[in-house]
């Protein structure tokens, strides 16, 4: 048996952030086992230097790629390159990156499912990511009826371990005060949602009460040193550093791959304190909706939502509507869907575990329900969120 020859891979991360972390486990996991391969871990530089990449005698590289200046030089480099930065399109090199679009639609459809009606949106208007999760953002919001544009208030980029200036701070606490209330806010990322904390502190409004925040990242060394611990999107960083691995690994072995986008979907929505509620103004309905969220791991029946609000059925579902302009039944088989969509990418559970565990009455009635929602099977979506396949054995 041949014996593949020696590679030198160089991965130029930001080893400072849990997302880069996250693609660096992915690599590593695509490359454990594989011992004729050597992986060189880099911070990425503000500006690539040819003569240092050609120092490194690497045989291919994966790299955030922010910038045109950058592009050219990787492309130019010689070897096989992959992208794993979002921050802009890179037509000369493929790039592998969370579907950002499907994160703003997560978002709102969260926000919305709590019985927020008004929303907004807190990034900036350099990076992709941030204009791809706030066209995200807004479409959704128009799928659900909301008719008033999705506010946005934008920041300078900056570091994400830099402080914002106090000018910026101060202009991000007036833009909170102007908005209606109560509001559901998407910020780009988890540094965004922790200056939103931090701004709502500053200026008396309360967290999830007046404003409910949610971002991105799920970066557990920003969320939960917030006032309110904050909900958070968590992204399938792993897989996006697995998928530029195999992508790399296939240029290296001669096949030819013509530079395109591969996405990524986000993995699920880590709630905590800063959406955990509901905000409606009925009481019954609100009690409703405790009782659902309580028993969502359970098959729910309507009669027995109405007897804990201490109402009718009849008179539930009118309020019900009038309050979330859905029906209590609706509302529980997408409480038992986020339920579901949570525990997904957990390896240690079956879909079978899976189902019962988001209250549905069996894994062939979740089956069922899910490919009439979202037109295709549990198992395919799960193979495309984390590459489990229910046909191996797991252990």
């Amino acid at each position: 048996m041949t014996r593949r020859p020696a590679r030198r891979i160089a991965v130029f991360l930001s080893l400072a952030t849990e997302h880069g972390r996250g693609i660096l486990r992915g690599v590593a996991r695509f490359f454990h086992g594989r011992p004729e391969v050597t992986v060189l871990k880099f911070s990425d530089p503000r500006v690539y230097d040819p003569t240092f990449l050609h120092r490194l005698r690497a045989d291919g590289l994966i790299a955030r790629v922010a910038t045109r200046r950058n592009e050219a030089v990787l492309a130019a480099w010689g070897g096989p390159v992959v992208n794993v930065s979002g921050q802009i399109t890179t037509p000369r090199l493929p790039l592998i990156n969370t579907d950002d679009l499907r994160v703003g639609e997560l978002a709102l459809r969260h926000l919305h499912g709590r019985g927020y009606r008004n929303f907004a949106y807190c990034g900036n208007t350099t990076h992709l990511g941030s204009v791809q999760r706030y066209r995200g953002f807004g479409q959704a919001a128009r799928q659900l009826g909301v008719t008033a544009p999705v506010p946005r208030h934008i920041l300078p980029q900056g570091d994400q371990n830099t402080p914002y200036p106090d000018p910026t701070r101060a202009r991000l606490a007036e833009w909170l005060k102007s908005l209606p209330r109560p509001v559901g806010i998407l910020g780009f990322t988890d540094r965004v949602a922790l200056e939103l904390d931090e701004a709502c502190a500053r200026v008396g409004l309360r967290v999830p009460d007046d404003v409910a925040i949610l971002g991105v990242g799920n970066d557990l060394t920003r969320v939960e040193f917030a006032h309110v611990a904050l909900s958070s999107i968590q992204l399938n960083t792993q897989q996006i550093g697995e998928r530029a691995a195999a992508v790399l690994q296939a240029m290296l072995d001669g096949r030819k791959r013509v530079p395109g986008e591969v996405l990524v979907s986000p993995q699920k929505i880590v709630t905590r304190g800063s959406t955990d509620r509901f905000a409606v103004d009925d009481e019954v309905v609100a009690l409703a909706l405790d009782h659902i969220r309580e028993h969502v791991g359970n098959n729910i029946y309507v009669d027995e939502v109405a007897r804990a609000a201490g109402v009718t059925r009849r008179v539930l579902e009118l309020r019900f509507r009038a309050a979330l302009g859905t029906s209590v039944y609706a509302e529980v088989q997408r409480l038992h869907f986020e339920r579901a969509l949570e525990l997904m990418p957990e390896p240690g559970l079956t879909l079978a575990e899976i189902a019962y565990a988001a209250g549905f009455e069996s894994p062939a009635v979740f089956s069922t329900a899910f490919r009439q929602r979202f037109h295709t099977t549990p198992s395919a979506y799960r193979r495309q969120l984390t590459g489990h396949d229910e046909s191996r054995p797991t252990g």
